[in-house]
């Protein structure tokens, strides 16, 4: 009984001591890197847009890098809150994608994300300290877990489109191009649309300039794997939607300045506004002839109804900081 005792002791305190780690050193540094795609008017698949969580429209030759740095906090045995900052260079080209309608707008963006998140994660797949003692080589010790989480952030974008003959990165909003500026102050400009509604030609108005920051509100997977007590790597996905339908610079419908004799707020507005190309719908052929512009109030060059949105996927290294936890050991007070 006593040689009985004396073997569970020595196989249960060190369980017991480093199953706490967590408590004395719970600050974990992480650097990810890894790609992104995005899900909004431009680009994508065969279909029409799919935005939030519509995987089928991603466009792969869009692939674009991404990195994030931050810092983990675990305050529990089954959860972490981490503060991130990530930077992904997104981009989208309807030459890309395989459906006509969008190989015909043929518009193009690119724009680096810039964005601040907190989120919270749920070990499914609880975390195991490292155990010192020979003891870890017993039952019972795993050095893979899994997680879900949930965030939210704010983001700083700036879309550009490269010109069709010099080759030049352009910052579109400044350009007005779904005629933002038709009034030089940016106020609504209201006109009568070219094309009939319910037997009727409807007023309009043009949108705001928007704003360059958003929110972010985002849930993914991640599954991670210890190296030893203070490395691991990982594995993350996660799927993020916006508050800001503009990332693609995309959002309503076509406006020509020059239908109401209006003067554009820059030369390069007219280059941007609307690049559509000829197409033979009965065959779905896109013909690639430059068009004529549309006429104001044409619309589907974007979708007012649904927000941006955009997928990350990483690899991750985590690095244990080596800073004691005083809230939950009373004797490093």
């Amino acid at each position: 009984m006593k040689k009985l005792f004396i073997i569970c002791a020595l196989i249960i305190i060190p369980l017991l001591i480093f199953s706490q780690d967590w408590r004395s050193k719970p600050f974990t540094f992480f650097y990810s890197n890894g790609t992104n795609h995005f899900l909004g008017e431009l680009g994508g698949g065969k279909k029409d847009a799919a935005h939030f969580m519509g995987i089928r429209d991603i466009d792969y030759q869009a692939t674009r890098p991404t990195w994030q740095v931050g810092l983990r906090y675990k305050f529990h045995k089954y959860f972490t809150a981490r503060v991130n900052y990530t930077y992904a260079l997104i981009s989208g080209s309807d030459a890309n994608s395989g459906n006509y309608a969008r190989n015909a707008r043929n518009l193009s963006f690119r724009s680096g994300i810039y964005e601040m998140g907190a989120q919270i994660d749920y070990y499914f797949v609880e975390e195991k300290s490292v155990i010192k003692s020979s003891f870890g080589s017993l039952k019972g010790y795993t050095p893979i877990s899994a997680y879900l989480f949930i965030g939210f952030g704010g983001l700083y974008f700036n879309p550009k489109a490269k010109h069709p003959e010099t080759g030049k990165w352009i910052a579109l909003r400044p350009l007005g191009t779904e005629g933002q500026y038709a009034n030089p102050d940016g106020t609504p400009y209201t006109y009568t649309s070219f094309y009939y509604e319910n037997g009727e030609k409807p007023t309009l108005t043009t949108p705001k300039p928007y704003s360059r920051f958003a929110g972010t509100i985002y849930i993914g997977l991640g599954l991670k794997y210890d190296l030893n007590k203070q490395w691991a790597v990982g594995l993350e996905i996660s799927n993020r939607y916006t508050t800001t339908d503009y990332i693609d610079d995309c959002h309503d419908r076509y406006f020509n300045y020059s239908d109401f004799g209006l003067t554009p707020p820059s030369p390069y507005t007219t280059v941007f506004s609307d690049r559509h190309l000829t197409v033979d719908h009965d065959a779905q052929v896109v013909l690639g002839e430059p068009a004529q512009p549309y006429n104001s109030g044409k619309s589907m060059r974007g979708d007012p109804n649904y927000n941006d949105a955009y997928i990350i996927a990483v690899v991750t290294v985590f690095y244990k900081l080596n800073i004691s936890n005083r809230l939950f050991n009373p004797k490093y007070r």
